[in-house]
């Protein structure tokens, strides 16, 4: 597939990590479409193979303090429509440890985000 495509995204249809997080993935998704228009099924994935020229066009337009790099890389390649794909991974429950999830942190990075995805798209625009 690295031969065919760009970039090679995971996708969790089946999550193993709890319905909070299951739930913020599918609002993260959502947004991207209201705001950008792209359909994706898993913007933050934890695999993602993607060819290094493909990320170096792309990664300049990203703040240094933006919070979710690999969702915005993955709207980008949509948006773009970039060589994508998407193919289900396996995702394994937590081995160890306690999930950190808090929901107002959650929720604060989330309102970022939303000011943050206004502000790029406004970018895309403004350079279109």
């Amino acid at each position: 597939m690295r031969n065919d495509y760009d970039t090679v995204i995971g996708s969790r249809p089946i999550r193993g990590d709890g319905a909070q997080r299951k739930f913020v993935e599918m609002v993260l998704c959502f947004l991207l479409r209201i705001i950008f228009g792209v359909k994706v099924s898993d913007a933050n994935a934890p695999f993602r193979l993607m060819k290094s020229s493909l990320v170096e066009k792309y990664i300049s337009k990203l703040p240094n303090d933006f919070n979710l790099p690999n969702a915005m890389l993955t709207t980008y390649f949509a948006y773009f429509h970039e060589r994508i794909t998407f193919r289900d991974i396996t995702f394994r429950p937590r081995q160890g440890g306690v999930n950190s999830i808090n929901i107002r942190k959650i929720i604060r990075i989330g309102m970022n985000a939303v000011r943050d995805f206004i502000r790029l798209r406004k970018e895309i625009d403004t350079h279109a």
